[in-house]
């Protein structure tokens, strides 16, 4: 089933389906009406929730604020399916709207690119920048994680500034509510959250590979570094 309006390829690997996350799925009052206030990774939020909005990290779980600025809520559906609090059924059927609206655009995509099946999905990432918050170019597939494709996709668009800017294709982007950007990972696709000046925007990163076959604790282990 087709869930996009129309498609464009921007630049080589870069393709935008538009209309994919549409209003109806209303993925910022959903997530509102259940995260709370921003508290640590594992830690309750300040007003008592179990499940709300993260300080920004990166590599294994830093703070690097002048790198990235924002905050998120990162899970994964079978995550939290043991849990059977109104919260968790909440989280995980916006979970399932979202891929929903999300999969057959990279099954298009792998056709495309003659991809095989991208079998394993990290976790969303929903994540939300205010004024002057900001995400400094990087690339997906790096020293720390592991993946192939790059997914982005965009629930409003009522915000200045925040741009997706891939430097290397000599692309400033302003998306629009309900567009979803699929790309290559690797590094000849860094890209960058330009800062926002106004609003709040809103946006869901996951990225796909092959198989789990490289995302097990141990890959995540610091030791590995020297190896």
């Amino acid at each position: 089933m087709q869930t996009w309006s129309s498609k464009e390829e921007v630049a080589t690997g870069i393709v935008v389906y538009r209309d994919v996350i549409k209003p109806e799925i209303d993925v910022i009052n959903r997530l509102d009406s259940v995260l709370g206030e921003v508290a640590p990774w594992g830690q309750l939020s300040p007003d008592g929730k179990r499940y709300h909005w993260n300080p920004a990290y990166v590599g294994y779980q830093q703070l690097m604020p002048d790198y990235r600025d924002c905050v998120d809520f990162k899970f994964k559906k079978t995550d939290i399916e043991a849990d059977k609090s109104e919260e968790s059924l909440k989280l995980q059927a916006l979970w399932q709207d979202v891929y929903d609206a999300q999969n057959p655009a990279v099954e298009d995509y792998r056709r495309m690119f003659n991809i095989m099946p991208l079998k394993y999905w990290e976790a969303f990432n929903f994540i939300k920048y205010g004024p002057g918050q900001h995400f400094q170019e990087h690339h997906d597939h790096g020293y720390s994680y592991n993946c192939t494709v790059s997914l982005v996709a965009y629930p409003n668009d009522d915000y200045e500034g925040g741009e997706l800017f891939f430097r290397l294709q000599g692309l400033n982007i302003k998306p629009k509510a309900g567009d979803l950007y699929i790309f290559p990972s690797n590094f000849m696709y860094p890209h960058r959250a330009m800062p926002v000046t106004t609003g709040t925007k809103h946006s869901i990163v996951t990225m796909l590979d092959y198989s789990k076959k490289y995302h097990t604790p141990d890959m995540y282990d610091p030791k590995w570094d020297n190896e």
